[in-house]
């Protein structure tokens, strides 16, 4: 809730800079851009899912639970001006990460009642967002080197993330008498298509140029973010994707 409060602020002063901008008259030259760049991204899901069964004629349970936080991602884009100051292009940002994730229960004994034993045990999860990103800009230059483009637009998501799977027996026992108890549990990829939106600043100073191109370096700062429904153990629960992103690069004008 805080990530969209801020990114709502953004585009708020983003619109307002780049209305002032307007009414100044100041033009952008360049006829497109390409970014090439790295970054943080700043965001985090945490995702639960119980599986409620009968086994020794009692009632059993699983719980899988996963808390996924971001990382550094890659981001490339593209654009060219299309009236007065305003851009239309496309970005891309890719990130991924792993982390355990936890399996817990509570599962009857075979040969005791009402005696249920605990189980918890962990495994390792990956997750991997794809981006692409439609972006309507505004240039503002402030000077003939520095400019800033303000942007946003839909955001296209695609989700490749690592869930528990149970087999169709899910219990191991071990020991003696049946003493411990372990979940048979396998990693399943599953694959999920979100739509969200973006909006944030991209700042760009030129350090050489020539009649037909210039070259600089700059930084951007961007929030997107898009939710929806994955599988985890055997429900499909809500899930969150992006967050707040900052990162920087090379820029060329043409």
């Amino acid at each position: 809730m805080r990530q969209f409060v801020v990114g709502v602020m953004m585009c708020a002063v983003f619109v307002g800079v780049a209305a002032d901008a307007s009414a100044q008259g100041a033009p952008w030259a360049d006829r497109g851009y390409v970014n090439i760049g790295f970054g943080v991204e700043s965001g985090s899901s945490s995702i639960s899912d119980t599986h409620n069964f009968v086994i020794y004629e009692e009632s059993a349970t699983l719980t899988s639970s996963t808390n996924w936080t971001s990382g550094s991602l890659i981001d490339g884009g593209f654009g060219v001006r299309v009236w007065r100051n305003m851009t239309v292009g496309i970005a891309y940002h890719q990130e991924e990460n792993d982390t355990d994730g936890e399996i817990t229960g509570s599962i009857p004994s075979p040969i005791f009642f009402n005696r249920p034993r605990q189980l918890s045990q962990e495994v390792v999860l990956e997750r991997k967002e794809r981006a692409l990103h439609l972006v309507v800009g505004w240039v503002i230059p402030f000077s003939e080197k520095l400019d800033v483009m303000v942007f946003g637009g839909p955001s296209f998501f695609r989700l490749q993330q690592d869930g528990a799977a149970l087999d169709v027996d899910p219990i191991r026992e071990g020991g003696s008498p049946f003493t411990t108890v372990v979940a048979d549990v396998d990693v399943a990829t599953r694959n999920k298509s979100l739509t969200g939106y973006n909006v944030g600043a991209d700042v760009t100073y030129i350090a050489w140029s020539n009649d037909d191109l210039r070259i600089g370096a700059g930084g951007f700062v961007r929030f997107t973010q898009a939710e929806g429904d994955i599988l985890q153990l055997v429900n499909e629960q809500s899930t969150k994707v992006g967050g707040m992103q900052f990162g920087f690069g090379a820029r060329i004008r043409f």
